[in-house]
This record gives structure tokens, C-alpha cells and sequence, in this order.
């Protein structure tokens, strides 16, 4: 039996484990669907938001769902402050055009799951995972050849502005080579801060 799972009065441990394979699964879900249909389904957003909210807002306190020596709830406010947080930051992002909306919604439910003093650790998780991805696509030969030919029009672009003359003009919406699953790269980044959440790597 884990540390701390057995001081929860009335809460048995299946409640503990069934809210963290539930999640789980609901980060399998939103990954596949990115991967194949570059969308993230807003009902397997809002169940997990839902599911957060709950479980810090009800189960007995601790250091988080996924901490191995005293899993917990860190409160609902706690909560809530993270969802928030990375729903404004991420927000930035989609508004520069650079992460649809439904990752912005998914970072939200996240922030709900590992709580506002987690945020910066699940950002940094997020975008070393969005890195290792990028990189592994880019192994497919036509898509580093449509990479390389929007880097030219970005440049050539920029070259003709400097020079006050008039060039080609990248639009990401239309040009972009390849939309990245980046709802692949959160589950990641979200599964690898729970894995170092659980091996105490976060103190």
C-alpha cells in the first residue's frame, strides 16, 4: 500500500487509482484523435476538467494525484488557479496562430490536473516533448523539403521588407507544411511530469 493512501479515513485506494487511469485514458483519447484527425474532441476536455476540479475539490489533501508518498488533493482553488493560468498563457499562443484552440483548452485541463504550482514544470514537460516530436518528424524526406521551402519564403519575405520591395508572403494558416499534432506532445509532456511526479523528481 502506498504512503499516505491508508490516513484517507472513509476514501479507499481505488478511488485514488480509478481518478488517475481515467485521466490517463483521457489523455490516450485526446492523443490518438490529434494524431489522426488534428482535432481534440471539447467533450474529453471538458470530462477531465470536470474530473479535477472534483477530485481536488473533494478528496482529502495531499501533495497531488500523483505524488507516490502522499497523494492528495491540493485544493480547489489550487485548481482552478491552474487551469486559469494555463489557459491565459497558452491563449497568448493561439492568438499569435501558433497552437489551435483546442491545445489552449487541453493545457487548461492539465493546468486543473497538476494545479498552479506545477504549471511551470508542466510547460517546460509540454515543450520538451513538442521538441522530440518535431524532430522525429522531420526524419520524413517530403516534409523537411516543404519545411526548407517555407523557410525560404519566410526569408525571402523578410529580405524584400528590409529592402522596401514587395515579396512572397508565408501565410501559416495556408502554407504551413504540416499541422504538428501538438495535443500528442501535451499528453507526453503531461505523462512525463506525472512519471517524475511520482518518482519524487520535483521534490
Amino acid at each position: 500500500m502506498l504512503s499516505g493512501v491508508g490516513e484517507w479515513g472513509g476514501w479507499e485506494p481505488w478511488v485514488l487509482w480509478g481518478t488517475r487511469l481515467v485521466l490517463a485514458g483521457l489523455l490516450v483519447l485526446v492523443g490518438t484523435s490529434d494524431l489522426r484527425s488534428r482535432r481534440i474532441p471539447n467533450r474529453l476536455i471538458g470530462a477531465g476538467l470536470m474530473i479535477a476540479l472534483l477530485w481536488h475539490a473533494l478528496a482529502p489533501a495531499g501533495s497531488g494525484l500523483f505524488d507516490r508518498y502522499d497523494p492528495g488533493a491540493l485544493g480547489f482553488g489550487a485548481s482552478a488557479a491552474g487551469a486559469a493560468a494555463a489557459f491565459a498563457a497558452f491563449l497568448v499562443l493561439h492568438l499569435a496562430r501558433a497552437m489551435g484552440a483546442g491545445d489552449v483548452k487541453l493545457m487548461a485541463m492539465l493546468g486543473a490536473v497538476f494545479g498552479l504550482g506545477a504549471l511551470p514544470a508542466l510547460v517546460l514537460a509540454v515543450f520538451a516533448a513538442g521538441g522530440v516530436l518535431v524532430a522525429a518528424r522531420l526524419f520524413d524526406r517530403e516534409r523537411r523539403r516543404a519545411v526548407a521551402a517555407n523557410l525560404r519564403t519566410i526569408l525571402a519575405g523578410r529580405v524584400a521588407a528590409l529592402t522596401g520591395a514587395s515579396g512572397p508572403r508565408f501565410d501559416p494558416s495556408r502554407d504551413t507544411a504540416d499541422r504538428l499534432p501538438f495535443g500528442l506532445a501535451i499528453a507526453a509532456g503531461a505523462t512525463l511530469l506525472a512519471a517524475l511526479q511520482w518518482r519524487g523528481a520535483l521534490g
